[in-house]
């Protein structure tokens, strides 16, 4: 089942870095509120879709990207959450840099037809290694190799650069790289991903 190769493409999360100063609770950040990509196509042949949708509040990270049997995003197969610690911000310029800690990362499978996949040996990797898959119930990825990605284990440091522009956000490295366990590792350039405000 091919949807289950791409259930990380829709896997939104982040990361970010550099000299950053400390985190302020008191002072409101740039990347405080809610942020939604569109609906994306991913798959062979761009047959299945995705959204995600992050939420930053103070400190609080967290990040759901759904993945849909069809391009225009109906029917849920597979759910992946994100939740983090922001724990630097430091802007310079037109971009940040950000430092933020894995607390956890899911994967839901919605549908009996991932499940099922999912707990078979498959050479795509779709399961993670994992058994014991069931319908609607979150598994704890973190650390483990899920399909072309190999997820950040709990409690990594990571760092990444995030441009906003008007309501308009891009990361550098999330949800696509999981190794940016540096500073100097952050990426200077954007990934294509767009996501808009959709809350404060």
């Amino acid at each position: 089942m091919t949807v289950v190769r791409y259930l990380v493409a829709g896997t939104c999360l982040l990361a970010l870095a550099a000299p950053a100063a400390a985190f302020a609770q008191d002072k409101p950040s740039n990347l405080n509120g809610e942020w939604t990509s569109d609906c994306l196509s991913i798959g062979k042949n761009d047959r299945h879709g995705y959204v995600t949708r992050i939420v930053v509040s103070g400190k609080d990270v967290t990040a759901t990207s759904q993945v849909y049997a069809m391009n225009t995003c109906q029917r849920p197969t597979v759910q992946v959450n994100f939740k983090g610690e922001l724990l630097t911000e430091d802007a310079d310029g037109n971009h940040a840099r950000i430092e933020y800690v894995v607390r956890s990362i899911t994967t839901t499978p919605n549908i009996s037809d991932v499940v099922d996949h999912y707990n078979r040996e498959t050479a795509d990797q779709a399961g993670c290694g994992l058994k014991g898959w069931e319908e609607n119930v979150p598994f704890s990825v973190a650390g483990k190799k899920c399909g072309p990605f190999t997820f950040a284990a709990e409690g990594i440091r990571l760092f990444d650069t995030v441009w906003i522009k008007g309501n308009e956000l891009r990361f550098g490295a999330f949800p696509v790289k999981w190794t940016t366990t540096s500073p100097e590792q952050a990426p200077t350039t954007p990934l294509d991903t767009v996501y808009y405000r959709t809350g404060k």
